[in-house]
């Protein structure tokens, strides 16, 4: 029999036990899925992420290798052209990928050995499991059910579920970060301290190291954060200075590395041109630039930096775009907001069951029920933002999130489903507020009628 008061609210509000129950739900779940769908360490596919961990430890450096630099840079866009006699031995420098989860991983395959998937996938499912445990905690003080509701539904998602089981890519990992930005939130309207701040400024720096899209909404937390300090104005200003410079001083490294590299500062990203041409590519009307010209570009580019030959792609586009911006205001920035909020288009048009049960339906069961909260809290916030931002700290750090990687997708084109895993995160926020009323009126009649333990 378990404990009535563990069932009250003020259990949920309290008890560790439900923090440990949401983990061990999310973590059953993911190894389950996992143990059906491990093809063997061999069969795995991967990308960026584990292929510049697997030259780290291969001696060869943070690199890639000159076969994915061609396909990464300029095969993939090509329709009827070939590259000419291209390189294909050797690597090259890179940082067209963030550092923290290729970090992580070259530390698993060298203690537990190279390609060992298994591992990464163990880890993964962990952290993804703990996302749901930092959900809930972020908002069980001042809306249980909905807390609860969010818990559960971040740890039986199905996207989150087989994404961390079968995916070794670092938006799992940025997941976690994200949920523990808002928890940090959270607990600064409770009462502000400089441990905090400090612990906020290394999550923003580590969710900038996993993915640079993070930056606007770890920039604006920040000044969030300012607003939520309630201690004297003369030290205020003070602690966003504070978190912004541990945020720096965990980028830095990154930073200098890159400048001694590229010898540009500061260099968060080599890839933006990379990007850009990726985005009209996959998500708008087509690459703007030829296959001719990409022919050319590649050839050119072989004794250039990575960075120099992303500044040539981009140039490329910049010089184009006088006569492509009617075209990329009217059609590539709408259609990139639609692939974000529909579907990306290589899953456009897929109706099949194993998508429809495991992707697209729950998106939209959530987006359902997200989208009248989060334009009731649109509303509120215009009407009454003080009240507001004082007391829908959740709420608003998740529509902060969303505000954020809409206005960058938005811009640069959304080309891989995963891009929208964390404005799903966000939106689970909001559907969990819009079932509260439901999910409690159900738990307390089910409680009311369970025999009490003695």
């Amino acid at each position: 029999m378990i404990n009535s008061e563990i069932l009250s609210t003020n259990g949920i509000r309290h008890h560790c036990a439900w923090t440990i129950c949401i983990f061990g739900t999310a973590l059953l779940l993911r190894l389950a899925v996992l143990g059906f769908t491990f093809p063997g360490n061999q069969a795995v596919e991967y990308y960026d992420d584990a292929k510049i961990a697997l030259n780290l430890i291969q001696g060869n450096g943070y690199s890639i290798s000159y076969e994915y630099r061609n396909w990464l840079f300029y095969e993939q866009y090509l329709k009827h052209a070939k590259l000419q006699d291209p390189v294909t031995q050797g690597t090259r420098v890179t940082a067209v990928k963030q550092p923290a989860y290729p970090l992580l991983l070259a530390g698993l395959f060298y203690w537990f050995g190279a390609n060992n998937f298994l591992v990464v996938f163990i880890v993964n499912v962990i952290l993804s499991a703990l996302t749901a445990s930092v959900v809930f905690l972020s908002l069980r003080q001042t809306a249980p059910f909905t807390a609860l509701t969010a818990g559960l539904g971040t740890a039986g998602y199905p996207a989150f579920v087989f994404h961390s089981a079968i995916v070794p890519e670092s938006t799992t990992l940025l997941l976690l970060l994200i949920a523990a930005l808002w928890l940090c939130l959270v607990r600064m309207r409770e009462g502000t301290s400089w441990r905090l701040w400090i612990l906020g400024g290394a999550i923003g720096g580590l969710a900038i190291l996993t993915e640079p899209v993070a930056l606007p909404f770890v920039g604006i937390s920040f000044c969030y954060a300012a607003w939520l300090d309630r201690r004297s104005l003369r030290n205020r200003p003070f602690a966003p200075i504070l978190a912004a410079a541990v945020a720096l001083f965990l980028l830095s490294p990154w930073l200098i590395r890159n400048y001694l590299v590229f010898e540009r500062f500061p260099v968060l990203k080599s890839g933006v041109g990379l990007n850009v041409n990726s985005g009209l590519a996959f998500s708008g009307k087509g690459s703007w630039i030829s296959d001719e010209r990409m022919v050319a570009l590649e050839k050119a580019s072989r004794n250039l930096s990575e960075l120099q030959e992303d500044e040539a792609i981009r140039q490329e586009l910049i010089s184009m775009f006088p006569s492509h911006w009617i075209e990329y205001v009217t059609y590539d920035m709408p259609h990139h907001f639609l692939h974000l909020w529909w579907d990306v288009a290589d899953y456009w048009n897929d109706y099949s069951f194993k998508y429809l049960v495991g992707r697209r339906l729950p998106y939209l069961l959530v987006l359902g029920f997200a989208l009248p909260r989060l334009f009731r809290r649109i509303i509120s916030l215009a009407r009454r933002p003080r009240a507001t931002l004082n007391g829908a700290v959740p709420e608003l750090a998740a529509l902060t999130l969303i505000a954020t990687y809409t206005l960058v997708y938005s811009l640069f084109g959304p080309f891989h489903s995963r891009y929208r895993l964390p404005m799903e995160l966000a939106l689970l926020v909001f559907a969990a507020g819009t079932l509260r009323p439901v999910v409690e009126s159900l738990w307390k009649r089910c409680v009311s009628a369970a025999p009490e333990n003695a």
